[in-house]
């Protein structure tokens, strides 16, 4: 658990419940799936009340919710709650999809203990409907120029966060091209989870991605 925090640095660090929790890259890291979702002291209990995913229409309220205190953190500069809000939209789609492709949400046979193989059938057409809406509001937080930038300075434990203030002329780093085609990207995503194919886990989620430099 991170230590109260004492120190009013400049360097890079995140204060969860008005500084009553200290965070660094030291005992927090930058990863792009899901662990500390519901676990991280200061930010998990504050979000975790907005997080629904009973149907789309839910989901969107959730989703929405959770992005304005996304938006919040990022006023504050606050990385870790912007981290947090992110991984509770991209949990929010794992859990939909999860309960849309399997009966009863179960990922595992309860007498085995064995993985239970996708078979292609929607169980829940709503919360099939509501992955879809979570993964449009995931796109959103990574392309979130000021959290892209921080989620980088904080992999790499740099001293400063550089807040991008507008980022419509901020030129896209991460090489992921135009909006249309991030569209397609993440409709194909889902097309392929509901055919049963091998099932995208929160760890595999691309994330930011540096663009190659041209030779």
């Amino acid at each position: 658990m991170p230590k109260p925090s004492s120190s009013s640095s400049s360097s890079l660090r995140s204060n969860g419940q008005n500084g009553k929790y200290e965070y660094t890259p030291n005992n927090y890291a930058a990863t792009k799936n899901e662990v500390g979702v519901f676990t991280t002291p200061g930010y998990s209990e504050d979000i975790k009340p907005l997080w629904k995913f009973k149907n789309a229409e839910e989901s969107g309220k959730s989703a929405e919710g959770i992005w304005k205190l996304f938006e919040g953190y990022r006023d504050k500069n606050d990385f870790v709650g912007m981290d947090i809000c992110r991984k509770f939209i991209q949990m929010g789609r794992t859990r939909s999809l999860r309960y849309a492709l399997r009966p009863g949400g179960r990922k595992y046979d309860p007498s085995t203990g064995e993985e239970r193989q996708r078979t292609g059938k929607v169980y829940d057409q709503g919360k099939l409907e509501g992955a879809e809406v979570y993964e449009k509001w995931l796109g959103k937080c990574w392309d979130d120029e000021c959290y892209k930038k921080a989620w980088e300075s904080w992999r790499e434990g740099k001293d400063n966060i550089e807040v991008v203030k507008d980022q419509s002329d901020v030129e896209d780093p991460w090489g992921e091209g135009d909006e249309k085609d991030q569209e397609e990207k993440k409709r194909k995503r889902l097309r392929s989870a509901v055919k049963g194919a091998p099932e995208v886990k929160a760890k595999d989620h691309p994330g930011p991605k540096k663009r190659t430099k041209k030779s």
